[in-house]
């Protein structure tokens, strides 16, 4: 543009968006946080309220407050996160909430945020909330989950509990009134002492014509659980990632596609009557499996899975490739493997690059899998075992077209410590050299990635 227009031309000095009606501007709000949005108001007259309109709300854990669970006597940043809170709360005018999602780790013991949080729920829920999510630090000794009058809407779709305490049958309670509820998560969760205190242990019904997405990991003992029935037939989706302990029963889940099992439930996978229930509908199956050499385990045809997922934690390597290939050709329309490897010991197996024979029934069985196209190896470090593993999936599936190696640390699963922590020296460029000798083995019609 030349002078003369730019200074005739004042449009760039007109406030465009601050002209926008006040829906638009929440909703650009929505794209950021709490405090990004509070900001604003420090704009002008104009936007001073706009930000109390805001319908989701993420109280993020601040990264100081997790260091006052372990100091209960230090708790100034949960009381500055209390406020914080607090503050927002009062000014919110929003008639509904779309999203309340408040992380907040409570000094240990410290019992004086109680009633912070009954007020705060009471606030979600008066707005008529859909999607509700309370992630604590760490268990508390206080019930959380407790008052039935909270939850008494018919617009919950989404609860998300992460180490709550649990009060009674409240979960049964909110199973049964709240008929919207689509997605379920229960992470860690348990139930109050005099749950505990009682002698016998309860059964978990979850019975929801709308429930489509379910996740129990790590609670059911936790809540005092002797065994779960599931009766939802719109279910799409299930994360059970358990102890042995507890039964599972599907009582109606026709429309189940997509499963995930595991950690020390792996004992009760075991029995190949366990999942072959679920056998010809499943299209998608994560199985997390955690100390349990199962070489020996006969798995049903899974005639639909496309997808199969297998993280494999052990401490002994030589569990991996007669196990992994007998739960491969399972899967005869099988069209992407995933394998995480987390081997405590995998770090003194990284000396072996000639592939390891396998039979020729094991030969013959990858050769009839026609869809396979895709491999993804995640914590490769060159154990033999994966190296034979990958070697004979690539040299004799058919239809392979991609094959990605990815040394880095899995994403830790059920009861899983930093165990990678333990190693010295620079595994990761280590498994990345052996990655790339593996490499050369590999026939040239498939295309290696190594990340």
């Amino acid at each position: 543009r030349n002078n003369k227009n730019l200074e005739g031309d004042q449009s760039d000095k007109v406030d465009l968006i601050s002209s926008l009606p006040d829906d638009i501007l929440v909703y650009l709000l929505s794209f950021v946080g709490i405090k990004a949005a509070a900001r604003t108001s420090l704009l002008s007259k104009r936007w001073r309220h706009v930000w109390t309109y805001i319908t989701d709300l993420d109280f993020e854990d601040p990264p100081r407050l997790a260091i006052a669970i372990t100091k209960p006597y230090e708790n100034s940043e949960a009381g500055n996160y209390a406020d914080w809170v607090n503050q927002v709360i009062r000014a919110n005018q929003a008639q509904y909430l779309n999203t309340f999602r408040m992380h907040f780790s409570i000094p240990f013991g410290d019992k004086i945020y109680a009633s912070n949080i009954d007020k705060w729920l009471e606030f979600a829920c008066t707005k008529k909330v859909r999607n509700l999510e309370l992630h604590m630090g760490t268990l508390p000794t206080i019930p959380i989950f407790k008052n039935p009058t909270f939850v008494l809407n018919t617009s919950l779709v989404s609860l998300y509990l992460t180490k709550v305490v649990v009060d009674g049958p409240l979960l049964q309670w909110v199973l049964s009134n709240c008929l919207k509820l689509g997605r379920l998560m229960l992470h860690s969760c348990m139930a109050t002492d005099d749950v505990f205190a009682s002698s016998k242990r309860q059964k978990l019904v979850i019975s929801s014509l709308t429930l489509k997405h379910l996740e129990i990991f790590h609670s059911t003992r936790l809540l005092n659980t002797e065994s779960l029935h599931i009766v939802a037939p719109n279910l799409v989706t299930l994360l059970f990632i358990e102890s042995p302990t507890v039964d599972l029963e599907y009582v109606s889940v026709p429309s189940l596609v997509d499963a995930a099992f595991g950690g020390i439930y792996s004992t009760k996978l075991c029995n190949g009557s366990f999942l072959s229930g679920l056998s010809s509908q499943l299209e998608k199956l994560s199985l997390h499996w955690f100390k349990v050499p199962f070489q020996a385990c006969k798995f049903p045809s899974f005639a639909n899975v496309k997808l199969l997922e297998l993280s494999f934690a052990w401490d002994d390597a030589k569990y991996l490739l007669v196990s992994t290939l007998s739960l491969i050709t399972a899967c005869p329309l099988l069209h992407t493997f995933k394998l995480k490897i987390m081997l405590w010991s995998q770090y003194d197996y990284c000396t072996r690059l000639i592939p390891i024979n396998v039979n020729v029934a094991q030969t013959n069985a990858i050769r009839t899998l026609q869809r396979l196209e895709a491999l993804e190896f995640v914590g490769y470090t060159g154990c033999e075992y994966a190296v034979a593993l990958a070697y004979h999936l690539t040299q004799h599936a058919p239809m392979l077209k991609k094959f990605i190696l990815d040394p880095r640390i899995p994403e830790q699963v059920g009861e899983l410590s930093n165990w990678y922590l333990n190693y010295k020296g620079d595994y990761l460029e280590i498994a990345r050299s052996r990655a790339k000798l593996l490499a050369k083995l590999i026939k040239s019609s498939v295309n290696v990635v190594i990340l």
